[in-house]
């Protein structure tokens, strides 16, 4: 599919329009979403074919989690995620770009681990964290550490505590308003505000009308 002309790829395209919704079965999300990837990335885009027709494909809400491992394929296709990925100039790009902007076919298909291989083995569960000593913070951790992330949900005025973390912390406030304490110092926080926390750094959450952080950290 992703050596097929843009003619080719146009006409699988046409043909699967034209196939009445119900033979699709379970996967009726296949003819509801070409006309809506077609508009976004063109009917020639050879990603619109492998993403409906080779790829896992999961509705997710809020709260929910997925992990992609190193050289798993993954596209997403609307709405706001909150991605913990590593720094790196090595992602490899075959679909939803410009022609130009894509890189090799063999080099692609070389790396690509095609895991995981069902919607379910993607899921990333979350787990009740120590790190909050008031009990509002939950963690999202993938097998290798480097990627843990604590999600803290507070009801109007109430308070988190997170506890000094063994490393830096990315922390982007995600919803509602309030008031983060560190070091004895009162910072507003408020959905789009974005805080490093450093290294050791106790922090207190209180929120004014509800409050949702993420922090992204890596402790040694």
């Amino acid at each position: 599919m992703l050596s097929m002309s843009d003619k080719e790829i146009t006409e699988v395209y046409e043909t699967l329009t034209t196939i009445p919704t119900k033979d699709f079965g379970d996967h009726a999300y296949i003819p509801e979403l070409l006309p809506r990837l077609a508009e976004q990335y063109e009917k020639s885009d050879p990603g619109n074919l492998v993403a409906l027709l080779t790829m896992n494909y999961l509705v997710l809400n809020k709260g929910d989690s997925i992990y992609v491992p190193a050289d798993g394929i993954h596209a997403y296709f609307s709405g706001n995620i909150v991605e913990c990925m590593a720094r790196s100039d090595n992602v490899l790009n075959t679909g939803f770009c410009p022609r130009a902007d894509r890189d090799s076919i063999d080099l692609f298909t070389a790396a690509l681990t095609f895991n995981p291989q069902n919607a379910q083995d993607a899921i990333l569960k979350s787990k009740s964290s120590d790190k909050g000593l008031k009990g509002h913070t939950k963690v999202l951790a993938p097998p290798m550490s480097e990627f843990d992330m604590l999600v803290t949900e507070l009801k109007s005025n109430e308070t988190e505590t997170v506890k000094a973390l063994g490393g830096p912390s990315i922390m982007i406030v995600t919803g509602g308003k309030g008031t983060l304490n560190a070091e004895g110092r009162d910072h507003e926080v408020k959905e789009g505000y974005v805080f490093f926390i450093g290294y050791n750094t106790e922090i207190e959450l209180s929120a004014v009308d509800g409050l949702e952080t993420h922090i992204a950290f890596c402790e040694a």
